[in-house]
């Protein structure tokens, strides 16, 4: 009630802040139908005033709740437009945070893709992913990046390819300083030399 008010009176920002905590607090709930009726009211009023940051927050908050309930694709459809409304306003902040969740619904298709042993599907979303830890400032994102892509050209017996990745793994977590990765990354290393 309090954001339709603000709405009526022309304050969108503060319809905005209301509506979003009431998708948010139902996403607390894991109520993701209500929590996205929320969001698309975010995204309704966003449009009708033509503000980027809250077309984008509620491209977001739609694209999480997909994500919970697993339609993964429509997650990353959301996720995707988020960051090109972020990407248009120059919300640098917000980008990182979608970049951040668009890693975990790529991996999750990568996954997916690479348990069907559809290798070459499987890199593809292991290179958005990819892309993705990068725009988002995250090293240890990346590093795992490089580490499955390594593990794939493991499988489809690229052995130099898989060595590069793991090489650049090792190397991000060195960066990184990040020991029990440097660890895994020198084992995993040691592990495809000797094959």
């Amino acid at each position: 009630m309090d954001a339709e008010e603000y709405n009526r009176n022309g304050q969108t920002e503060k319809c905005l802040e209301r509506y979003k905590k009431v998708a948010l607090d139902f996403q607390k709930k894991n109520d993701y139908e209500t929590a996205s009726y929320f969001y698309k009211k975010c995204l309704d009023v966003s449009e009708q005033d033509g503000l980027i940051k809250g077309e984008a927050e509620a491209f977001q908050g739609l694209g999480t709740c997909e994500e919970n309930v697993l339609n993964i694709f429509n997650a990353m459809s959301h996720l995707e437009t988020a960051l090109d409304k972020a990407t248009d306003g120059h919300l640098e902040e917000l980008e990182k945070t979608i970049s951040q969740d668009l890693v975990r619904v790529y991996q999750i298709i990568a996954i997916q893709f690479q348990e069907q042993n559809d290798f070459d599907r499987s890199l593809q979303y292991f290179q958005k992913c990819l892309e993705a830890s990068q725009r988002a400032q995250n090293k240890t994102m990346e590093g795992e990046c490089y580490q499955k892509m390594g593990k794939i050209q493991e499988q489809m017996g690229d052995l130099d390819k898989a060595i590069e990745y793991l090489q650049t793994f090792l190397k991000l977590c060195e960066e990184d300083k990040n020991k029990q990765k440097q660890s895994e990354a020198h084992k995993q290393l040691a592990e495809t030399y000797q094959k």
